[in-house]
């Protein structure tokens, strides 16, 4: 009769420690548990910025626009005017034209564009020409089409070419365009000169055109074919659409590192907790079965 509430305390004794093991079982299944499922959700969240990174890439991928100046045989002083012709499957809204010459053999009068549509800021100093052109609908460039012509007066005789820089362009959508060749201007002056003014996109095949890469282009002499690195022009700047796509990339990786990074944190640090409180519980219960085992 005296060991019937003694073994009657030690089972339950027994019962409670199980049921606290038990419980913290569960504990390190739950964190387990969460922890494999965070680590799904940004596995998950990595391959949804991949494809964003994508989808953007495509939405704003740029189409490239060439340009290309006439040529003209000039005598000594007598006016004439060049086209600037432009080629590309987008419309063409707005660029930035930078004309440089040289001023001992022509000189500068003015610069018109050709279609009505076309609105331009003209800039001006000695041998240098800024020129910057709008048109709110874009214009139609798609077989090669003039945009700009350029009067100017030969002075002696020589050759003078007007290259030019361009960059900022962007089509009807508000893309940037990349640009393609560039093809400067030869200025032949001498006294038996034909007087005639040739080239252009829309009749010339452009085999002597300077290629350019980047988001703008410098014109090099027709006759003097090399390939231009657009980092080496003082007036081009990277592409702002191309500059956000990477940030917004890095900025979402470094994002998603950071998350990872304090979910394993916290998940050690649940962890650690929940073995050190099931520890001290069967400790506690331990203690607890010894004082009923030696009041028995």
């Amino acid at each position: 009769m005296l060991l019937r509430p003694a073994r009657t305390s030690l089972q339950t004794t027994c019962l409670l420690y199980q049921m606290e093991s038990e419980k913290s079982s569960e504990i390190l299944k739950y964190f387990n548990f969460m922890w494999q499922t965070m680590k799904k959700l940004f596995s998950i969240t990595l391959i949804l910025i991949a494809v964003l990174q994508i989808s953007l890439t495509s939405a704003f991928a740029t189409e490239s626009v060439s340009f290309e100046m006439q040529n003209a045989d000039m005598k000594p002083n007598r006016l004439f005017s060049v086209a600037l012709s432009a080629k590309s499957v987008n419309r063409l809204s707005a660029a930035t034209f930078e004309f440089t010459y040289d001023p001992d053999y022509i000189e500068f009068r003015k610069v018109k564009t050709v279609n009505n549509g076309s609105k331009i800021q003209v800039n001006k100093k000695s041998g240098k020409v800024k020129v910057v052109f709008l048109n709110s609908e874009g214009q139609n460039i798609s077989g090669g089409s003039d945009v700009l012509t350029l009067d100017f007066k030969t002075i002696k005789e020589g050759t003078a070419y007007i290259d030019y820089t361009v960059n900022q362009c962007v089509d009807s959508d508000v893309n940037f365009m990349d640009v393609g060749s560039c093809t400067a201007s030869c200025i032949r002056i001498y006294k038996n000169a034909s007087g005639t003014v040739s080239g252009g996109i829309s009749s010339s095949s452009n085999e002597n055109s300077t290629q350019a890469t980047g988001k703008g282009g410098k014109s090099k002499h027709p006759t003097e074919p090399t390939t231009v690195n657009a980092s080496d022009d003082k007036y081009i700047d990277y592409n702002p659409i191309k500059d956000k796509q990477i940030k917004f990339f890095l900025a979402g990786m470094g994002i998603t590192a950071g998350c990872l990074a304090i979910l394993a944190v916290a998940y050690a640090i649940g962890k650690k907790s929940a073995q050190k409180k099931a520890e001290k519980e069967k400790n506690h219960n331990d203690k607890t079965i010894e004082n009923k085992t030696s009041d028995d």
